[in-house]
């Protein structure tokens, strides 16, 4: 049986890890909710999709909207599908924020466990 570990959230989603056992910290996939979306990643991944985000930031490169819609889209490409967000500056940042969130958390509790601390 596989338990949902929740992690970090904020207003935009929530994460949870993907474990067999709640007393362990082991887990395989991270996954990221987003109201009703629910995205499965490894934490590679999910630094990967971090740059992606912090690359967004530099807007559109297109000539014709002058960097006007510079949160138009995100694109990230994960081993299984090619994922499209439409969004806006605030759900950037949310994003950001989860995500950030999220690995800081998972590296606290790495580093707690190495030094083992409860």
């Amino acid at each position: 049986m596989h338990y949902l570990k929740p992690v970090y959230h904020n207003s935009i989603g929530t994460t949870y890890i993907i474990t067999s056992d709640l007393e362990e910290n082991n887990f395989q996939k991270i996954q990221l909710q987003l109201a009703e979306l629910a995205i499965l990643l490894s934490i590679q991944e999910l630094k990967h999709l971090l740059k992606i985000i912090d690359t967004s930031r530099k807007g559109c490169e297109c000539k014709g909207c002058g960097k006007k819609y510079c949160f138009k889209l995100i694109k990230c490409d994960t081993t299984f599908a090619q994922i499209h967000f439409k969004t806006t500056a605030k759900n950037v940042n949310g994003l950001e924020e989860l995500i950030q969130g999220t690995l800081f958390e998972l590296a606290m509790e790495d580093l707690l466990t190495a030094n083992e601390i409860d």
